[in-house]
């Protein structure tokens, strides 16, 4: 992938809404938890560059909220796998940490992630990110997991099927 998708990746990742709510469930846990809501669009282009996008949501909740860390500790806790090769989706993603003045209760959170197509991944001897009309169509599914600040990992959710056109 080349540096200037990375560096608008990690320029408009990033886009989320927070809703975090200040009291704490009688069954929130310490370990987060991860509820996958959906996709904006099951069906991109692919794209070296970053023509096309589309948004996924997520649910989180943590009952201590410790969720997040600080942008100059460098420590990805958002972890995206593409079901096609067992890899991270482009990049892990960095949560922002909810500040402790919410979180000492508990937090919910709605999350909103922009993320960018992948390119195809051919069967034959056809490159990736090569536009193909022998094989117009690939898909994948994403496997997210998130670990808090205390170690603690979350449930593992799958999106739905999405879809890549190639040609």
């Amino acid at each position: 992938m080349s540096l200037q998708r990375y560096l608008y990746f990690f320029i408009t990742i990033l886009t989320f809404s927070f809703s975090l709510s200040c009291t704490k469930g009688p069954n929130i846990s310490n370990i987060p938890a991860l509820e996958y809501q959906g996709v904006s669009k099951d069906t991109i282009r692919q794209s070296v560059t970053t023509d096309d996008s589309f948004v996924l949501f997520l649910h989180i909740e943590d009952g201590d909220g410790d969720i997040g860390n600080d942008d100059n500790d460098g420590v990805f806790n958002l972890f995206i796998i593409d079901s096609r090769t067992g890899q991270d989706y482009d990049q892990p993603v960095l949560i922002p940490k909810v500040p402790e003045s919410v979180s000492k209760r508990g937090v919910l959170i709605d999350m909103e992630l922009r993320l960018f197509p992948p390119c195809c991944i051919y069967d034959d001897s056809t490159p990736p990110c090569v536009q193909s009309s022998a094989n117009p169509l690939d898909s994948l599914t994403l496997d997210i997991h998130l670990v808090d600040r205390a170690g603690n990992l979350s449930n593992t959710v799958t999106s739905d099927m999405i879809y890549i056109l190639c040609d």
